[in-house]
């Protein structure tokens, strides 16, 4: 008996077949945990296992399922699944073809809106200290929303009475569906592009989460944070929060609230004006007043240092200056009178004059004073001086004392 010998290809081309023709597992729904999930980022595909607590089956989602999914699958994540089973023949491993795929226990957007906003929160998208501030009275204000929406006509019947001077420029754009998260990025782009408004106002009325879902998405919220001109979030109503709102510099409940938000009240600034001027003519007044009394002191500075003054104040020094050296010359002179008269008594008790009076002469001889008997003999002429005249003598015998 000759066997019949098969190829491998053969055999799995034989199983294959009887998989995809089993309509019991085409078009089925699984339940299980993801584990090993490998996301090819060139090709798109999807590689993972789908597992319970007893058994293990390999899965493929292809990129053009794959990316209508709007969470990012991880391991451990629990899931419902739709597709059929088969064979890939080049292995011969039998595995599940997946063509959907939705969270267990919990909705695919609500999963997808807490991923991204994880993610955006983890790089800092949402830091407080990136929200850049709200100009106080900005000239335009760019929105961007539906044209033919109530959201417009709110913000300008808003600004219209807050701030009439203030101008409203319209970047129009789809707000839900396909398509308005691009427009809503364009818009906020174009705005940066031009620089032609000083603070931009995003949004649209109330609705389901569903319906909001563009102002979550992740190129929007880059385009806001990336934004150099302050954006104000105005997606929903109070209990609708978008992650626009948490990328934007301040998030307002409503539109009409957001209007509010940029610009200033007409009937409040006036307020603030007059209370400004108020203070203004109190502290210019108290300017003057120490201005005055600044004046005051410099006259009287000015007066003091007039040439006038200042001759004046140099005569008076004169002045007492020739009166100082009046005095001390009339000292210095009673001094030296006294020194003199000192002087003048002392020489008179020694004068000769004085001697002659009291009964003393002197003897010359030749205009030569004798003072020894010796220096005279008999027959020679003397002059005798004495207090009141002289008289001429002949020696007629000298007599020496001792001899």
């Amino acid at each position: 008996m000759t066997a019949n010998v098969l190829t491998v290809s053969q055999v799995n081309s034989y199983v294959k077949q009887i998989l995809d023709g089993d309509k019991n597992i085409k078009n089925i729904f699984v339940s299980g945990e993801i584990s090993n999930f490998k996301g090819h980022y060139s090709s798109g595909h999807w590689y993972f296992s789908l597992k319970d607590s007893k058994s293990t089956i390999s899965a493929v989602m292809f990129a053009g399922n794959a990316s209508r999914v709007r969470f990012k699958p991880e391991d451990g994540m629990k899931v419902i699944v739709s597709g059929r089973v088969s064979l890939y023949e080049v292995t011969g491993q039998y595995q599940f073809y997946i063509e959907s795929m939705q969270p267990d226990g919990k909705g695919a957007i609500a999963l997808a809106y807490e991923q991204l906003k994880n993610k955006l929160e983890a790089k800092g998208v949402f830091d407080v200290s990136h929200k850049r501030p709200i100009p106080l009275m900005p000239r335009r204000i760019g929105v961007i929303t539906s044209a033919t929406g109530a959201v417009i006509e709110d913000i300008k019947k808003v600004v219209s009475r807050r701030c009439p001077l203030t101008e409203i420029y319209l970047y129009p754009s789809a707000v839900q569906g396909e398509g308005a998260a691009e427009q809503l990025t364009n818009g906020v782009k174009y705005f940066n592009r031009q620089k032609n408004v000083d603070v931009i106002i995003i949004g649209r009325g109330g609705g389901s989460f569903e319906d909001l879902y563009c102002f979550n998405n992740e190129m929007l919220i880059w385009a806001i944070y990336d934004s150099v001109i302050p954006i104000i979030s105005a997606v929903g109503h109070q209990t609708d929060v978008t992650l626009c709102d948490f990328a934007a510099d301040k998030r307002a409940a409503t539109p009409t609230e957001a209007a509010e938000f940029a610009v200033p009240d007409k009937a409040e600034l006036e307020k603030g004006i007059d209370i400004l001027f108020d203070y203004m003519k109190s502290k210019v007044s108290d300017i003057i007043s120490v201005s005055y009394q600044d004046i005051d002191r410099l006259n009287d500075s000015i007066s003091s240092l007039h040439p006038e003054k200042y001759i004046e104040n140099e005569l008076l020094s004169v002045k007492l200056a020739a009166s100082r050296i009046d005095s001390a010359a009339e000292n210095m002179l009673a001094i030296e009178q006294a020194r003199i008269d000192a002087l003048a008594n002392n020489l008179n008790a020694l004068s000769p004059v004085r001697l002659l009076q009291k009964g003393y002469s002197v003897t010359t001889k030749k205009k030569k004073c004798i003072t020894s008997v010796d220096s005279l003999k008999a027959g020679d002429k003397i002059d005798v001086r004495f207090a009141d005249g002289s008289a001429e003598c002949i020696v007629n015998k000298t007599n020496k004392l001792g001899g």
